[in-house]
C-alpha cells in the first residue's frame, strides 16, 4: 500500500493507535507518526539518540518509547510535543508496557525496571496487535 523511508534503520517495532497512526522509531534519532491509510508523515520528534524501543500507546493517545541515550519519553499522540522525559542510568532498548492503573513499565541497560506513574489509564484500543491476529483469534485469515 506504501513505504516511508527514514533517514537510518529502524529496529523498532512500529505501534498502532486508535485512529489508525503508525508510531515507530528509527536509529536517525527520530520518532515518526505516520498515517496508516497514506504513509504520509504526521510528525517527527527528534530524541538526540538512536531509538531502537518499540513505542507504547496509552489509552489517552500518548506514546511511550525509550531512546539510546538513556531517556524516555512521553508525546503527545496528535502533536508530537514532548509532554515529559524520564532519565534511566542506560540505554532503553526495550519497549515499555503500560499496566491498567496506568503504571508504565520500562527496562533500561543499567539492569533496572522502572515503574513510571503516568495519567494514561491503560494502553490504547488499537487494531493491533490483536491476539489470533484477527477479531475472531483464530489465527487465521479471514476469506
Amino acid at each position: 500500500k506504501w513505504e516511508y523511508e527514514t533517514e537510518w534503520k529502524i529496529d523498532s517495532s512500529p505501534a498502532i493507535g486508535s485512529d489508525g497512526t503508525v508510531y515507530v522509531g528509527s536509529d536517525d534519532r527520530k520518532v515518526y507518526a505516520l498515517d496508516g491509510k497514506t504513509g504520509a508523515k504526521k510528525w517527527e520528534f527528534k530524541t538526540g539518540s538512536g531509538v531502537a524501543s518499540s513505542p507504547a500507546i496509552g489509552s489517552d493517545g500518548t506514546v511511550y518509547i525509550g531512546s539510546d541515550n538513556g531517556k524516555f519519553y512521553a508525546l503527545d499522540g496528535k502533536s508530537g510535543v514532548k509532554q515529559w522525559e524520564f532519565e534511566t542510568g542506560d540505554k532503553v532498548f526495550s519497549s515499555a508496557a503500560i499496566g491498567s492503573d496506568g503504571t508504565v513499565y520500562v527496562g533500561s541497560d543499567d539492569k533496572k525496571v522502572y515503574a513510571i506513574k503516568t495519567d494514561s489509564k491503560g494502553h490504547a484500543k488499537s487494531p493491533w496487535p490483536m491476539r489470533g491476529q484477527n477479531p475472531q483469534h483464530t489465527g487465521r485469515v479471514m476469506k
